[in-house]
C-alpha cells in the first residue's frame, strides 16, 4: 500500500488492528505528509504551466490515497479559477475576431446589394447577421462583465465598446462607469508606480553627482501627473544639490577666468548656467568672459596670418 501511495488504506488497516501499532501509523501518517507536500508543489507548478488536466489527475490521485481529513479544496479552486480565466481571455479574443468578420461580412452584402441591385434575394442574409450581431453584442457584454469581476479593466473596456458598437441598446451606464472607476484606479497606481520610480532615480543622481540625469528626471517630475509631498521634497533636494555645485563652478569659473584661463571659465560657466538658468549673475560672467575669448580668439587668428 506504501508503495502504491495509498496511505488511507494503509491507516484504517493499522488502526483496525487491536492493538494497534502506534509506531507504525506515525510513520504512515508522516509519508503521507511528505508526499502531500510534494505533490501539491507539482500541481503548483502545473497550475502556472497551465496543465490542467495534469494537475488534476494528481488531485484526484491525493484525494484517493491521503487521509480523508487532509483538506484539497483550495487547490480545486484554484485550478477551476485560473482555467476559467484563460478560457474567458480566450473567449474575449474569439468573440473579437468574430466581431471583425462580422462587419467584414456586412460590407460583403452591403457590396452584394449595390451590384445585384434588381435581383430578388430569396435568401435572407442580412437578417441572419443582423441576429447574428445581437448574438455576438450579448456575449461581448457578458465577457466585459466577466472582465469586471476580476478587475480586468481594459478588456471589460474593449468587449464593451465593441458590444455597444454592435448593439446600442445594450449600452448601460453602470457598467461604463465601473469600468471607467476601474480604469482611473489603474491609472493612478500606474502614475503611483512611474512617481516612486522617478524619485528614486533622482535620489541616486543626487547621491552619484550625475547633473545630466538629474535635470532629465526632474523636468519629468516636475509636470502633471506627478504631485505631493514626496515629489515636493525630492524637487527641493535636486535644486539644492543643483544650486550647491552651481556655486562651486561659478567659484571654479571666477578663478579661472583670474588667471588668464578664459576658455575654462566659460564652460564652467555655461555648466553652472545649466543647472541655474535664472542666475542673473552667472548669466553676466559668462556673457562678459564670452566676449573677452572672442577678442582673445581675433588676436590669435591675425597674429597667425
Amino acid at each position: 500500500m506504501l508503495e502504491n501511495h495509498r496511505y488511507e488504506k494503509a491507516i484504517e488497516k493499522i488502526s483496525a488492528e487491536m492493538p494497534f501499532d502506534k509506531a507504525l501509523l506515525l510513520k504512515v501518517k508522516n509519508q503521507a505528509a511528505l508526499q502531500c507536500k510534494k505533490q501539491t508543489a507539482i500541481i503548483n507548478q502545473l497550475v502556472k504551466q497551465k496543465k490542467w488536466g495534469e494537475a488534476r489527475e494528481i488531485l484526484e490521485q491525493l484525494n484517493s490515497n491521503q487521509p480523508s481529513q487532509t483538506p484539497f479544496t483550495h487547490f480545486n479552486s484554484l485550478i477551476n479559477k485560473a482555467q476559467l480565466e484563460e478560457e474567458r481571455l480566450i473567449n474575449t479574443r474569439l468573440a473579437m475576431v468574430e466581431a471583425q468578420l462580422l462587419d467584414i461580412q456586412f460590407n460583403q452584402q452591403d457590396l452584394y446589394d449595390r451590384t445585384h441591385h434588381n435581383k430578388i434575394n430569396w435568401f435572407p442574409q442580412y437578417d441572419q447577421l443582423t441576429v447574428k450581431r445581437q448574438a455576438l453584442a450579448e456575449n461581448l457584454l457578458h465577457l466585459s462583465t466577466q472582465a469586471l469581476r476580476v478587475k480586468d479593466y481594459r478588456n471589460a473596456q474593449i468587449a464593451y465598446k465593441k458590444a455597444i458598437e454592435l448593439d446600442r441598446e445594450l449600452g448601460t451606464g453602470e457598467i461604463t462607469q465601473a469600468i471607467n472607476s476601474g480604469l482611473s484606479k489603474q491609472n493612478t497606481k500606474a502614475i503611483d508606480e512611474r512617481r516612486n520610480s522617478l524619485i528614486k532615480q533622482l535620489d541616486f543622481a543626487i547621491s552619484t553627482q550625475n547633473f545630466e540625469a538629474l535635470l532629465k528626471v526632474q523636468e519629468i517630475l516636475s509636470h502633471e501627473p506627478f504631485h505631493g509631498a514626496e515629489v515636493e521634497g525630492a524637487l527641493k533636494k535636486a535644486k539644492k544639490t543643483r544650486l550647491e555645485h552651481a556655486r562651486r563652478l561659478d567659484e571654479v569659473a571666477s578663478k579661472e577666468y583670474r588667471n588668464g584661463n578664459i576658455s575654462l571659465a566659460v564652460t564652467q560657466w555655461q555648466q553652472a548656467l545649466l543647472l541655474t538658468p535664472t542666475d542673473l549673475k552667472i548669466q553676466e560672467r559668462l556673457i562678459r568672459a564670452q566676449k573677452v575669448q572672442r577678442k582673445l580668439e581675433k588676436l590669435t587668428a591675425i597674429e597667425e596670418n
